[in-house]
């Protein structure tokens, strides 16, 4: 129970100093440290999900359980809140800086003095782009970019949920599994043997996550 409770606030201290790095570097932060946020969220409700299945199964009356489990919704809710405010602030502040940029672009060509002589002597060109054109057309291309960095974050997620809850559920098989073979009197060198073969299968599973988590990082940097 303790134990359970004590990944809790390392899960809330790891949620805290990530979410101040992304507020101090707000629109230079890499969408990395936001993948990392989305999966620190998720494990925290899990953990927050188990420890509450922990105290009902028990019957823990217990007034300092009831108040650990309130604070750790709290202290969820309060993250959840300030990482969707922090991204919706990154959004702006993007959109703000690229409508900078498109005015300095705009601001040069209209500015330079040898604009007339150049265009004079340059071939009639097909119809261009209005600032408002080309400006929607550029918040346009950033929406579109962000909602698929986000659709690939939402996918990572629930496939490192569903990895760790079937990870959890073949431990669980594991242990009962082992006890039945006891019961009926098979040799511990068998059940040995039986477990050697499932911590092979054990790092081939932890290979497997570690590998799709660097292809996860590789397309967020290309779309990045």
């Amino acid at each position: 129970m303790n134990s359970l409770y004590n990944h809790g606030v390392k899960q809330t201290q790891i949620l805290t100093r990530d979410l101040a790095s992304f507020e101090k570097n707000l629109s230079t932060s890499p969408m990395s440290l936001q993948g990392s946020i989305i999966t620190s969220l998720t494990a925290f409700k899990k953990t927050i999900k188990e420890y509450n299945d922990l105290v009902t199964q028990n019957n823990f009356t217990e007034e300092k359980h009831q108040l650990r489990l309130s604070k750790f919704q709290e202290d969820l809710s309060k993250f959840s809140e300030k990482f969707d405010s922090l991204r919706h602030q990154r959004e702006i502040s993007l959109q703000a800086e690229s409508h900078q940029e498109l005015m300095g672009r705009r601001h040069v060509s209209t500015d330079n003095p040898y604009d007339a002589s150049q265009k004079a002597n340059q071939p009639p060109s097909g119809p261009s782009l209005s600032y408002s054109e080309g400006l929607y057309k550029e918040k346009q291309s950033l929406s579109r970019g962000s909602n698929q960095l986000d659709m690939i974050l939402e996918m990572g997620q629930n496939a490192l949920d569903d990895l760790v809850e079937q990870n959890e559920t073949l431990r669980r098989v594991g242990q009962t599994f082992e006890q039945s073979l006891l019961t009926l009197g098979v040799s511990r060198g068998t059940i040995r043997k039986v477990e050697r073969r499932a911590k092979q299968d054990k790092w081939i599973f932890w290979g497997a996550v570690i590998v799709m988590f660097v292809l996860c990082y590789y397309i967020i940097r290309w779309f990045h």
